[in-house]
């Protein structure tokens, strides 16, 4: 009976972090270290309506096939400037995309948006890698254990062993 209230008050001392997912879409910086192998033609959050942003990417690939693409993907909370919080994974890109599900963190992140792009299939990428309209929907990231905030999603893109493209996404999150 006492673990029972015990798992209770646990519950509901935690419901309001991971059930509720109400995160805006503040602003996007892309960045390209090497313009003669990519570059970013399109960067940017639109507003869609009152509360709701659109975010649209164009990454032109000049240097092709990409069949080697590492990736690190780290979250940052907002405390006196930007603080590393929860998480920065790197991995093998080419490998996620054929086991997704072996990183369950960056696979939660990463199906949010995979509706709206074209980077849903594995290496090699010998085309522009777009994200078009992609909207946040409530709750996407419900399973995401983060506190009311200002967030930054760091994603930093190598290849060739070498990091190239770098994408900050600042969003808040408010229940």
């Amino acid at each position: 009976m006492a673990r029972g209230l015990v798992i209770g008050i646990c519950w509901a001392l935690l419901a309001p972090i991971l059930v509720n997912g109400a995160f805006q879409l503040q602003k996007v910086i892309c960045e390209s270290s090497n313009t003669s192998i990519s570059e970013f033609t399109r960067c940017e959050m639109k507003i869609v309506r009152r509360g709701v942003a659109a975010f649209f990417m164009v990454w032109k690939l000049y240097k092709v096939p990409i069949d080697n693409v590492e990736i690190n993907v780290a979250l940052y909370k907002k405390s006196n400037g930007y603080r590393p919080f929860l998480f920065n994974q790197t991995l093998d890109y080419c490998y996620y995309m054929r086991n997704p599900k072996a990183h369950p963190l960056i696979y939660t992140m990463h199906k949010v948006f995979l509706p709206s792009s074209n980077m849903n299939h594995s290496c090699p990428y010998d085309h522009d890698l777009i994200i078009n309209n992609f909207v946040y929907n409530k709750n996407d990231l419900k399973d995401l254990p983060v506190p009311n905030g200002d967030y930054m999603i760091k994603v930093q893109v190598a290849t060739d062993k070498e990091y190239r493209v770098f994408v900050r996404i600042y969003a808040t999150k408010k229940d």
